[in-house]
């Protein structure tokens, strides 16, 4: 009876182990948009635009940029316009400190909305914050980003660049 005992042991340890394994080889949803959402932050920061259009779902209905009451859609067709967009941005961004906090995921079926605050920091300079909506659209085993809303931020000055 104890030798049945220690093989029962034995298995559940090994189904466990096997268990967590493969919990650690298989993404979920949540995490591969965390990994969009840190790859659109990383080349926003270091100001490289090219980096973030593969991230971008200019398919369908394209991509949408609202800030304020500005309000411009992309399509594959508009692509020097969007990198030129782009560029614009992250060139202002490009010499400050950029940083995604309370990042929360809502994920519906093949639509998914993050929602976080843009923290920007330059030496000297107050942080500026702004709250944003990034809704994506799964297309394959990827998340492309189809809308960044800016929220009304806590510097009005930073919604609006």
């Amino acid at each position: 009876m104890r030798r049945i005992t220690i093989y029962a042991v034995v298995l559940a340890v090994a189904g466990g182990a096997v268990a967590l394994g493969i919990d650690l080889l298989v993404e979920t949803d949540e995490e591969r948009i965390e990994k969009v959402l840190d790859e659109m932050r990383s080349a926003a920061a270091a100001g490289d635009a090219d980096r973030l259009v593969p991230l971008l779902d200019l398919d369908g209905d394209g991509f949408q940029i609202d800030v304020g009451s500005d309000h411009d859609r992309f399509v594959a067709d508009d692509l020097e316009l969007l990198q030129e967009r782009l560029s614009d941005a992250t060139e202002w961004m490009r010499d400050a400190t950029l940083r995604l906090e309370s990042p929360t995921v809502d994920i519906q079926g093949s639509r998914a909305h993050a929602y976080f605050r843009l923290v920007l920091q330059r030496d000297g300079d107050s942080d500026q914050s702004i709250p944003v909506d990034l809704a994506l659209r799964r297309v394959g085993d990827d998340w492309r980003a189809t809308r960044f809303r800016a929220l009304a931020g806590s510097s009005g000055r930073a919604a609006r660049r």
